[in-house]
């Protein structure tokens, strides 16, 4: 196996890059809501009415009082839609820029930037539909809402990683598209977002920790509802963070160069 030279890794070297895939995601985003009234806007609604429904029936089925249930809901919807768009959109990260790649020479990891910096954006047109819900339904703001915005940045940069992961093989492997998206199907309903973790009791409160999504959801979560993070979330994000940046570089080490010959 080749052996990384983290010195001239084009990791690095496209992180110093945002005018770049900045540049370019937002253009995708302009040119997917070309001649739209509303534009990127639409997004928030359908989140809001999405939202809205679903907290409602689900507070009634868990028994709920709406303004406990309801900002808890909202913002891991959103901040699950943000990974699992990310994700999905991923295993077709570099054959939907297949004529690009073809004709010009960047660096591989650019174009996984340039769906997260969309996706990025998309975020925060959906985040509109949590700063409603948090101001007239939840608890309110705190100074504790800052420190979502490290988790973020953090979270980011492990969704960004395994992106790249998961963006390699399925260029390879055309099967592995359905593979992904049913995993992260599946994530959907075993982390808790539609749930609160109280609700399984302490008895499998274990198995909830041992969820790498949980944390990465909870790092974001926790702050903007007025409690800190704990010190278990922290570790398993940064520790989520390690592995898929060392797996992604070697990935990238071993195959960055064929990755042109599987389009």
């Amino acid at each position: 196996m080749r052996q990384i030279d983290f010195r001239r890794n084009e990791l690095w070297d496209t992180a110093k890059a945002p005018h770049l895939w900045g540049l370019l995601a937002w253009y995708d985003i302009k040119q997917r809501y070309r001649r739209s009234v509303l534009g990127p806007l639409w997004m928030t609604l359908s989140t809001g009415i999405l939202i809205a429904t679903l907290g409602a029936v689900w507070s009634l089925i868990f028994n709920m009082k709406i303004h406990e249930y309801l900002p808890f809901y909202a913002v891991g919807q959103v901040i699950w839609s943000f990974y699992s768009t990310q994700i999905n959109e991923s295993c077709v990260g570099f054959t939907q820029f297949e004529g690009v790649m073809k004709q010009t020479r960047l660096p591989v990891p650019s174009y996984i930037l340039r769906l997260v910096m969309r996706n990025l954006i998309i975020l925060a047109h959906n985040f509109l539909v949590v700063v409603v819900v948090i101001s007239f339904v939840g608890p309110g703001w705190s100074w504790t809402a800052l420190v979502a915005i490290p988790g973020l940045l953090l979270t980011t940069t492990a969704i960004y990683f395994a992106s790249l992961c998961v963006a390699i093989p399925c260029t390879r492997f055309r099967d592995l598209q359905p593979v992904v998206q049913n995993l992260m199907m599946i994530g959907f309903y075993v982390t808790p977002i539609l749930w609160q973790p109280k609700t399984l009791g302490d008895r499998f409160l274990w198995l909830v920790n041992l969820n790498p999504a949980t944390h990465l959801i909870s790092v974001v979560r926790d702050p903007l509802l007025g409690t800190l993070p704990t010190l278990q979330s922290w570790a398993w994000v940064l520790g989520t963070i390690v592995f898929f940046a060392v797996m992604a570089s070697l990935l990238l080490s071993r195959y960055r160069h064929r990755i042109a010959y599987w389009l």
